[in-house]
């Protein structure tokens, strides 16, 4: 009588179902995607950071700051309120800050180095969204998976997860 291979017969019982393998790629695509945008809080807060360092130092005028990062000057003046740094005009005026022109050309550059790193980190989150949101489409219109196990893998919750299949165009699913 022929022995039978256990080996190869438990490497059979190994395969995933469709759902199995729907999860996992979900799983992996959402981690990619949440350490990008880990990566993104921490590139943010050093950004606002150096902003708000170098309106206390008074190291260059506020329009000069919001010039070199991804923020505007009304954008630099909330951080700066928020920081509790004296304004420059008002009743509560801080006096008339001096800039030196090394200390200005400094900070300016490290703004510019930051707000770098930042708009790379802004990249890295784009794309690791894009193939998340494919995924959830792909497994959604195909059946595989319903809204609600989407939502329990991956960083939204159920309504924005038919928010993204009606946005990529994909027939809703009902009943």
């Amino acid at each position: 009588m022929p022995r039978c291979n256990l080996m190869w017969h438990t490497a059979l019982m190994a395969t995933h179902t469709p759902e199995q393998t729907a999860l996992a790629e979900l799983d992996r695509l959402t981690s990619a995607f949440t350490q990008a945008t880990t990566r993104l809080d921490t590139a943010r807060d050093t950004l606002h950071a150096a902003i708000v360092r170098h309106l206390k130092a008074r190291s260059a005028p506020p329009g000069k700051l919001a010039d070199h990062t991804p923020y505007d000057r009304n954008h630099v003046g909330r951080l700066s309120k928020a920081a509790g740094v004296p304004p420059l005009r008002g009743p509560d005026a801080a006096p008339a800050p001096v800039y030196d022109e090394e200390t200005e050309r400094a900070a300016l550059a490290e703004l510019d180095k930051l707000t770098a790193a930042f708009n790379r980190a802004q990249a890295k989150v784009d794309a690791a969204r894009d193939p998340l949101q494919e995924a959830i489409v792909r497994h959604y219109s195909a059946r595989t998976l319903t809204p609600g196990v989407i939502a329990q893998h991956v960083p939204y919750d159920r309504n924005h997860v038919g928010r993204i299949v009606k946005a990529a165009g994909a027939p809703l699913i009902r009943g």
